[in-house]
């Protein structure tokens, strides 16, 4: 009975916690680095095969947009020539760069980056997108800063409250000026490829 009740109340916590975060989207608040790196997600995100799965050449300028404390940013700046991360979270970049010294960080907003226009070979978005509050805009920028024929790399998990299907996150990158290159993946974990053609 008591397994049942405990149960109950996840599927309840999953349902309040994911219209909460689709009507009112934001950033993963600072101290939930338990949620982020916790071993379970570890295990079935496998941080150090994102970079390939990203198909990062050694001679590209990559941005990650929304690194949090950091779980992905060292597999992805061993992969390419420079790593930029960034978040909206100044607490979270100081985390992420006491463990990786050697990348820059960006603390900014995700629409507005401080960086020059076509500066960047590849910008990866794992489990970020739905929590910027203008999803589009956030596409835009990295238009804006992805050189002719550079790539953006979208990744979502069902296990992140902000979870949506990869036909909403084709949809915004469609909007944005992106096209779909390649996809791979399922509903649990997917991953989108698109291109900046013009």
């Amino acid at each position: 009975m008591f397994l049942l009740w405990l149960l109950l109340f996840f599927v309840l916590f999953q349902i309040c916690i994911r219209v909460w975060f689709r009507v009112s989207p934001q950033a993963i608040p600072f101290g939930w680095t338990w949620l982020l790196e916790n071993p379970w997600r570890r295990w079935y995100r496998q941080p150090e095969s994102i970079a390939s799965r990203c198909e990062i050449k050694p001679s590209e300028t990559v941005l990650e947009l929304g690194c949090g404390s950091g779980l992905f940013t060292p597999f992805l700046a061993t992969a390419a020539k420079n790593l930029i991360a960034q978040d909206v979270e100044a607490r979270y970049v100081a985390q992420a760069q006491a463990k990786n010294p050697q990348v820059t960080f960006l603390v900014s907003d995700a629409r507005a980056l401080a960086l020059p226009d076509q500066s960047v070979d590849v910008a990866v978005l794992i489990s970020v997108l739905p929590e910027i509050r203008q999803p589009v805009e956030a596409l835009k920028e990295c238009w804006r800063v992805l050189k002719t024929g550079g790539r953006l790399v979208i990744s979502q998990e069902l296990f992140e409250p902000e979870y949506v299907t990869a036909s909403t996150t084709d949809a915004w990158a469609r909007q944005a000026g992106f096209v779909l290159v390649r996809h791979s993946g399922n509903a649990w974990v997917y991953f989108r490829h698109y291109q900046k053609n013009t």
